[in-house]
């Protein structure tokens, strides 16, 4: 379990990532992949696991067989990989990532990020040294994104970013190799890191989500289920969660 503060307008937000018990502060507590439902309003979330303890040939044979191929072809494509831990992670950098997952969802016909909260929660954990950012790059042209939170022991998918312009001679099917390829390189990254446990940040069962979830269940993780649930404690902080509703429901 490892936590991550900020306070806002006198108020502590605490978010709690793989709790196994509740945390007796005031403020805000998020709890973020609870072992343990700890309240009675908890969302269950279904995930996948890796398990990063093994040899490479170990991680790399649970894969299906077409993921390995993939993985092999986008190897003799010569894509690279950047990759970016903790205070390694500058403005710069988090900027271009940020911009990049807007475009991601703009181009499949969705509504941007909210991308200032976005970089201030990447520059937020990462100062910690909680927060991981990856790229693969074909052509001179960054062709995915991954970024995680960064446990002591398990290391959790957090976003996950890929598009690709005709123009630049990148096709689908290279991206997805590459996509392939750079799961699988930081897999090996972080198990060189220590981690122990690498988590598909959900893997759920909704058809909207089908393929993504084929995706993820074609490197042979098992299958999990975390919570994720909101406490309120002290009327300070019952105040300004009731102040914040109304902001949101004003549209403000």
């Amino acid at each position: 379990m490892f936590q991550i503060r900020e306070t806002k307008r006198g108020i502590t937000i605490t978010d709690v990532w793989y709790a196994r018990e509740r945390v007796r502060t005031p403020g805000i507590i998020r709890y973020r992949e609870a072992v343990e439902p700890l309240t009675g309003k908890a969302r269950k979330i279904r995930t996948l696991l890796t398990d990063l303890t093994p040899p490479e040939e170990e991680i790399t044979a649970a894969f299906t067989k077409n993921c390995r191929y993939e993985i092999r072809r986008a190897a003799r494509e010569a894509v690279e990989v950047r990759r970016y831990l903790g205070k390694e992670i500058t403005q710069e950098i988090c900027g271009r990532f940020v911009s990049y997952y807007e475009a991601f969802w703009i181009s499949r016909g969705k509504s941007g990020i909210e991308a200032g909260k976005t970089a201030r929660e990447i520059l937020k954990y990462a100062k910690e040294g909680r927060f991981a950012i990856t790229e693969a790059r074909m052509n001179d042209n960054t062709v995915v994104y991954h970024t995680y939170i960064v446990g002591d022991t398990i290391v959790r998918l957090y976003q996950s970013a890929s598009h690709y312009r005709t123009e630049e001679a990148v096709t689908q099917q290279a991206v997805g190799m590459a996509n392939r390829y750079l799961h699988k390189e930081d897999m090996l990254w972080f198990r060189e890191m220590g981690k122990q446990t690498y988590d598909w940040g959900g893997a759920g069962e909704q058809e909207e989500v089908a393929s993504i979830t084929r995706f993820k269940e074609a490197f042979g993780g098992k299958e999990a289920f975390f919570y994720e649930d909101e406490e309120i404690n002290g009327v300070r902080a019952k105040a300004y969660k009731a102040l914040v509703r109304i902001l949101n429901a004003l549209g403000l």
